[in-house]
């Protein structure tokens, strides 16, 4: 007993540890938002601000160009993140229930991508974005970023686990194979869907190679650019900084908390099959 009561005290004060060294320099980025930035120089250095201050999101705003930036993001990243569930169940049904010659041939392929590295691909899609004159556009952003195979790997393995009885049964009563998909497959799939909204979005969001490229116009640029270019241009500026960080960060947390029940049943079902 007292082994056991050891070993669980052990796990709790590293899970503690842990947690502290993941939260604290997340909550010194929210509280340093609201810092002057002569408290940024204060020594020792307070986690807390001494009088809370919204100017530091007013300058970004005003002088930085921030309601752009930000409105780019979140067009881009919602196409994609659309486009790309959409294509990605209704390819994972495809591979899970039906059957037609060459099928584990194109999967494999799909599959085989993954191995790729991402830098391997970016001359090829940069000059076909140019051929197409999709340089400095909102279509060269988002076009590349509709569909990844990896969540098509996912979605068919979890669909996989659906009782192929179920959708006979739907057949047999006379529903349409759009109806069946729509109204039987997507919502038995709520845990899977939430594992590719989550990545997808956090992928999109964060993208900064490519968009590094394919963009070289303020009114195309993203929030990623965005922040690298102020910090190159403001280096000493600390509150825009951070504030400019914590309204990067609020999308992504908003995405996490609204599909996190879903996570991670997603993430443990989609490697089971029947």
């Amino acid at each position: 007993m007292k082994k056991k009561k050891i070993k669980k005290a052990t796990i709790l004060v590293i899970l503690c540890v842990t947690s502290l060294l993941v939260v604290v320099p997340f909550l010194w980025m929210i509280f340093s938002s609201f810092k002057n930035i002569e408290e940024f120089y204060v020594l020792p250095p307070k986690i807390l601000p001494k009088s809370f201050t919204m100017k530091n999101f007013t300058e970004l705003f005003n002088k930085a160009h921030f309601g752009t930036y930000y409105f780019n993001s979140l067009l881009v990243t919602t196409i994609q993140v659309i486009t790309d569930v959409i294509i990605v169940t209704m390819a994972g049904y495809g591979f899970a229930k039906y059957k037609f010659k060459g099928k584990k041939i194109i999967f494999m392929t799909i599959l085989a991508t993954t191995m790729i590295p991402w830098v391997a691909t970016i001359i090829p899609l940069y000059i076909m974005a140019y051929k197409t004159n999709s340089i400095n556009s909102y279509f060269g952003l988002i076009f590349p970023g509709i569909a990844d195979a990896f969540s098509i790997f996912l979605a068919k393995n979890f669909m996989e686990t659906i009782p192929t009885s179920l959708i006979e049964a739907a057949r047999i009563d006379g529903a349409s194979e759009f109806k069946i998909f729509s109204k039987l497959v997507l919502p038995l799939t709520k845990p899977i869907i939430a594992v590719i909204v989550i990545n997808k979005f956090i992928g999109s969001w964060n993208a900064f190679q490519w968009p590094l490229l394919v963009v070289n116009s303020d009114k195309y640029r993203t929030l990623p650019l965005a922040v690298a270019k102020f910090s190159s241009q403001y280096y000493d500026a600390y509150n825009l900084k951070m504030a400019a960080a914590t309204l990067a960060i609020i999308p992504v947390l908003i995405v996490y908390i609204a599909f996190q029940k879903y996570f991670v049943s997603g993430i443990s079902l989609s490697g089971v099959k029947e």
